[in-house]
């Protein structure tokens, strides 16, 4: 009988979109999964150094509401695969800010099986480059 081999999949996340690859085994490199939901926060950030004005300020906080709101629903969608087996330990790639929404969205059963966190914004980088990223954390 073959043994069962290890689902890794790789969360790559920002606060307004994310995407999961599936890793396929030594030298099978990975396939994207298909994520449902998402969204683009409506409001702009505030551009490094510059002096908020009060409808800046309101605009960042709706932002970060929206992207907790989005680090939530993902630690949900999660949570489901985790439930149904769908993998075995997981990546989580993001900026900073997100990382940490994600920390405290996603379930302990689903943070136990997080093996790696990488503070990078991946979601922007193709599909053909995400590899030598994961490169000390997975092998692809």
């Amino acid at each position: 009988m073959k043994p069962k081999t290890t689902s890794t999949w790789i969360l790559i996340a920002d606060g307004s979109e994310a995407r999961i690859l599936e890793a396929l085994g030594k030298g099978k490199g990975f396939q994207e999964r298909t994520v449902s939901g998402g969204h683009r926060p409506p409001f702009g950030s505030v551009v490094d150094g510059a002096t908020p004005h009060p409808v800046q300020e309101e605009r960042t906080s709706a932002t970060r509401a929206l992207e907790a709101l989005f680090a939530s629903q993902l630690g949900t969608m999660l949570a489901g695969y985790s439930r149904n087996h769908l993998f075995d330990t997981l990546v989580l790639i993001a900026p900073a800010p997100m990382l940490a929404q994600l920390r405290k969205m996603i379930p302990t059963d689903v943070r136990e099986k997080v093996v790696a966190e990488i503070e990078k914004d991946l979601t922007k980088i193709p599909f053909s480059e995400i590899s030598r990223y994961l490169d000390d954390v997975i092998t692809l």
